[in-house]
């Protein structure tokens, strides 16, 4: 059973998510961000149905593992896609919008490839040992390119302050959790702290539906 910190962190995260959702559509921002509004409102709904399947099924249970890691795939796979939309908004009439667009179907097909290729060496489950290996090799994939982004929108300046928002949001998301990886990777007795991960799922709805908000206002007339 989690703790009450733990739970209250689930139900929070749920919450953030779907406030931030409403946030881009008050904001009329669905139709630019669309594919992120997507993620958002896929985020909230995949983390009341883990909530829901955990306590009818149990943490140990195999309907709950496959449950969470085909979600974090599917969750992933539109991470990815959000990625490829910022880079869009981000990049603008800078870079031929094809060749970006290219780009990232050459990425999500190389790494659906590569996914297979692993799982196929298994003797069962390939059906499961490649959904999570296509959420490693993607969400690999989404930390090069949102860290790719944000060194661009240091050294640039970009035409879309919101979608410039977002990157840096995700950039600080997706470095404290490969660093909790590596962490884990070489101290391995050292316990994941599952509260540090539910706070950093916190942040990117958070973060993203400040941005939304907090659209620049045109100068004031000087007197």
């Amino acid at each position: 059973m989690p703790s009450p910190a733990e739970l209250t962190l689930w139900l929070l995260t749920a919450l953030v998510e779907a406030f931030a959702v409403y946030l881009f559509l008050v904001q009329r921002l669905f139709r630019k961000f669309m594919l992120l509004t997507l993620y958002l409102l896929l985020c909230a709904i995949i983390t009341a149905s883990r909530l829901a399947v955990f306590y009818y099924f149990g943490s140990y249970s195999s309907e709950y593992a496959y449950f969470y890691y085909f979600s974090d795939s599917l969750l992933t796979v539109f991470l990815f896609l959000s990625i490829s939309e910022l880079s869009l908004r981000l990049l603008g009439t800078r870079v031929y919008r094809k060749n970006i667009v290219r780009g990232c179907a050459a990425a999500l097909l190389v790494a659906a490839v590569i996914s297979f290729s692993n799982a196929s060496s298994s003797s069962d489950k390939l059906l499961a040992r490649f959904v999570i290996e296509l959420s490693q090799n993607l969400y690999l994939a989404s930390g090069l390119a949102i860290a790719a982004l944000w060194v661009w929108k240091c050294f640039n300046e970009p035409e879309d302050r919101i979608a410039a928002r977002c990157v840096s949001v995700l950039i600080v998301s997706s470095s404290t959790v490969m660093l909790i990886y590596e962490l884990l990777q070489r101290a391995p007795q050292i316990s994941h702290n599952s509260v540090v991960a539910s706070m950093m799922a916190v942040w990117v709805p958070l973060g993203c539906g400040f941005a939304a908000v907090s659209q620049d206002q045109p100068p004031h007339p000087k007197p």
